[in-house]
């Protein structure tokens, strides 16, 4: 068993070279330093042979940057998050950045913590998608002058924020069933108190408001048997539409429906604030909001890279247009 890493004066030692002209060459300056080829060779072969493996933040803090971009997300098991992830260390890595990802599972105190141990790593900046609202945030990014962006949950006015304007996008919804709902069942995830949520609830509320259409607000936990008996207790007191406000939560409600027997679109009516590739699958296949996701990661790339170069001018919101898919169970 290897009792200790390898490091460049063991590989200068083993062949009766200097610390700094191993240092040189596996920095590839070799030829800069007028280190002749066959003893570049030699070096390489050698720090190959001992299985030498560079200090990541020895060489990041000689050259002043990490290239790494901490990414911290409220649920990477919700598909959105899922694929959020993916098109950023993507992104990332395409333009020769690494990514460091933590999931806060919506904890606010897991995320304090998460957020300062990135710190601690010298990340060069960070794109988050908060569970904390940004007052209690400000202490820990005060202690950095990293830049931020924000991805799908804001910040504050003040902060890079790459989004959706989600009151907006539930205002329209309304209208996107194909009869108008006698009594709506918007259904939320358990951690109802963020920002995204907040609002898709407001634009319900402001459009049942003025549609003069009935409506319930109900919050659903985590196991199943629960959301089946609040899901009854809806369908009893005469719901006829439902509308989760993420593809988690409608998930959930189908499931609820299916074991009901409930027809859909026939006995109630269902409109997912999220798509997924699985709603296209299913009988019926569910109508959904396509949030413009890949744009999301996309565009918090570039303006987490623009920071990097300019970190003086004030912070910018861009709010994307999301799409209604129609399949056919609204």
């Amino acid at each position: 068993m290897k009792e200790k890493r390898t490091s460049l004066e063991d590989i200068a030692k083993s062949i009766g070279v200097s610390k700094a002209t191993v240092s040189f060459v596996l920095n590839d300056k070799g030829d800069e330093f007028n280190i002749s080829k066959e003893k570049q060779r030699l070096i390489k072969e050698k720090a190959k042979e001992l299985l030498y493996v560079p200090n990541f933040f020895a060489k990041s803090l000689r050259q002043g940057s990490t290239k790494t971009i901490g990414l911290v997300l409220a649920d990477i098991s919700n598909p959105f998050y899922a694929e959020l992830c993916k098109t950023i260390q993507e992104k990332l890595y395409e333009r020769g950045y690494n990514t460091f990802i933590v999931n806060t599972n919506d904890d606010k105190e897991l995320e304090k913590t998460l957020m300062r141990e990135l710190l601690q790593r010298s990340i060069d900046g960070m794109i988050i998608s908060p569970a904390n609202v940004i007052e209690d945030l400000i202490p820990i990014l005060h202690e950095t002058h990293i830049p931020v962006v924000f991805a799908d949950r804001p910040g504050d006015d003040h902060a890079d924020f790459v989004g959706v304007d989600n009151e907006k996008e539930a205002k329209k919804l309304i209208g996107s069933f194909t009869k108008k709902p006698k009594k709506l069942v918007v259904l939320t995830p358990y951690a109802e108190a963020v920002d995204t949520i907040t609002k898709r609830i407001e634009g319900t509320k402001a459009a049942c408001a003025v549609e003069n259409i009935s409506i319930s607000i109900v919050n659903l936990p985590e196991d199943q048997e629960t959301i089946d008996r609040l899901i009854k207790k809806e369908l009893d007191e005469g719901a006829d539409s439902f509308l989760p406000l993420n593809n988690k939560v409608a998930f959930k409600t189908l499931s609820s429906l299916k074991k009901f027997k409930i027809n859909i679109p026939k006995d109630v009516r269902l409109i997912s604030f999220d798509d997924n590739e699985a709603f296209s699958y299913m009988e019926p296949a569910i109508s959904a909001l396509r949030q413009p996701v890949q744009h999301i990661g996309i565009e918090s790339v570039e303006r987490i890279l623009d920071r990097l170069k300019e970190k003086k001018v004030p912070g910018k919101h861009l709010l994307l247009s999301c799409e209604f898919i129609e399949r056919g169970s609204n």
